[in-house]
């Protein structure tokens, strides 16, 4: 079946895949545990969609979905580090470090476990870095896991195979790695 990766606009809000459409670990650390706690996950996809809406509105293409044939399969989602508050909170972060610029991938997952390790992940970030690059930014990074696949940013391999180097390894498992564009 056809992959085909598209936007993330306000009309396809809606396909973001499961678990990624009301995750908040990026955007809103503050209301995680109060979130997680409650039965109703509406809140939390309310405010995943209101996140999106306005950095939609403020920073543009801010995401995007990968689908097999109608289904979605994968998500990427990256903006300014400034839109993503939970990355100050990771000890390889050195805020007064940051580039005014500098972009931050917060999610590259591939939902559907059998369409992992098929080239589909590699796929979405070079979609990802081909529009980041349209639109002149200069630098990407995010913090990629050591040792496990199993990570909503992106095992650190795909990276590394994709011209990203660690830039900091103060968090061992979770190291920082940029491309410059």
């Amino acid at each position: 079946m056809e992959i085909a990766i598209r936007n993330i606009t306000r009309d396809n809000l809606g396909d973001i895949p499961g678990p990624c459409k009301k995750c908040l670990y990026w955007e809103f650390p503050e209301d995680l545990e109060k979130l997680s706690q409650q039965e109703d996950s509406g809140s939390a996809e309310a405010k995943k969609r209101a996140w999106f809406v306005k950095t939609l509105r403020t920073f543009g293409d801010c995401g995007k979905i990968v689908y097999q044939g109608k289904t979605p399969i994968g998500y990427a989602q990256y903006a300014p580090f400034t839109s993503l508050p939970q990355a100050r909170n990771y000890k390889s972060l050195q805020l007064e470090q940051l580039e005014a610029g500098a972009v931050f991938i917060s999610c590259l997952y591939i939902t559907e476990e059998t369409q992992r390790g098929t080239g589909v992940g590699t796929r979405l970030l070079q979609s990802v870095l081909s529009n980041l690059r349209r639109r002149g930014f200069q630098v990407v990074e995010t913090f990629a896991r050591r040792g496990s696949a199993n990570n909503p940013s992106g095992p650190i391999e795909i990276y590394l195979k994709n011209g990203f180097r660690i830039k900091d390894e103060t968090d061992p498992e979770f190291p920082l790695v940029r491309l410059e564009l």
